[in-house]
């Protein structure tokens, strides 16, 4: 279905997914990509998949979704070499306006990239728009309720630092960017989200956030996968800091920078959650373990391919909490 557009462009858009060990999920991310509504007269030229090699599952999911619609190119890997190398192959194959990039383990909500276009229009290059990412349905439970408080941290600190200078930060499970101006990610990269933002920063580009843009994520089955998931994204910070001389935007640099704005910020987000003050503390002891933990691994300089995280599918019943780091 299309939409009207306001300024009269026809605009084309390449998506691109990667995959690794997702399963069925796989195939959900490319359908909801391919029922987005587009503007009046926009098409998708093609959607790039990468799998990574080990989940024959995943690449048959894949296949499966791809069969009969041109648009659609799995590519398989021979050899597992990380995401931001899966991602180089995409950036080297798209054309068209814009480049739409989408995790594999992901929905893109209706009208989500109608929300990013819009929010686009107008942008100075090079620049991303991001998606507000929600935590998939599931089960009641500790870890369910902590992480769907990181999850509301995380929008009001998005709509906080790209209202409030120059501090730069990106979520990579939705993000829509210009295929003009797309940022030399190399292989090695942990955390690409941040990588785009601190380049974009640099160039003098812009951060754009749509929270209308929702994308259903994929979420840590308990509290130890949700360590282990932190420890990977803190290990990526630092990385970044070290490539681009940028610090990315975390709660932690806001309280720094403005203490009583991010007290507030995470006291509005723990009111108005579930039981909030225990998943709270629970939150804050795991990222002090996961900040430990990261620094011994930039120290080792630890490579990009990390294992994956145990996470609970959207339709599955089961809850397993860890009791490892609840407490």
């Amino acid at each position: 279905m299309t939409v009207p557009s306001s300024d009269g462009l026809a605009p084309v858009f390449s998506g691109g997914i990667v995959a690794c060990g997702d399963g069925p999920r796989v195939a959900r991310a490319i359908r909801s990509l391919l029922a987005q509504d587009l503007p009046h007269g926009g098409r998708w030229l093609r959607l790039w998949v990468v799998v990574a090699p080990g989940s024959g599952e995943t690449l048959a999911a894949a296949q499966g979704a791809a069969a009969g619609d041109g648009r659609v190119v799995v590519l398989p890997e021979r050899v597992r070499r990380g995401k931001s190398a899966a991602l180089g192959e995409i950036f080297a194959r798209t054309e068209g306006d814009y480049l739409v990039l989408l995790n594999g383990d992901a929905e893109a909500e209706p009208g989500s990239l109608l929300a990013l276009w819009r929010t686009a229009a107008g942008a100075r290059r090079p620049f991303a728009v991001m998606a507000r990412p929600v935590p998939s349905p599931r089960p009641a439970g500790p870890c369910a309720d902590a992480i769907a408080l990181l999850w509301e941290i995380h929008h009001r600190l998005h709509l906080a630092i790209r209202s409030d200078g120059p501090a730069a930060n990106l979520s990579d499970e939705l993000l829509l960017l210009p295929v003009a101006a797309l940022p030399p990610l190399g292989p090695g990269v942990i955390n690409d989200g941040a990588f785009y933002a601190a380049w974009i920063r640099r160039e003098g580009g812009e951060l754009l956030y749509a929270p209308t843009a929702a994308v259903r994520v994929a979420t840590p089955v308990g509290f130890l996968d949700h360590f282990r998931q932190r420890r990977r994204i803190l290990a990526g910070h630092a990385q970044v800091a070290e490539l681009t001389g940028l610090t990315p935007a975390t709660v932690l640099t806001l309280a720094r920078a403005r203490p009583r704005n991010a007290i507030r910020l995470v006291g509005e987000a723990t009111r108005s959650s579930p039981r909030g003050l225990r998943s709270l503390a629970a939150l804050l002891a795991i990222e002090a373990a996961a900040h430990f933990a990261a620094r011994f691994d930039r120290r080792r300089a630890r490579a990009a391919i990390w294992p994956r995280v145990r996470t609970t599918p959207a339709d599955d019943p089961r809850e397993a909490d860890s009791p490892a780091i609840a407490g």
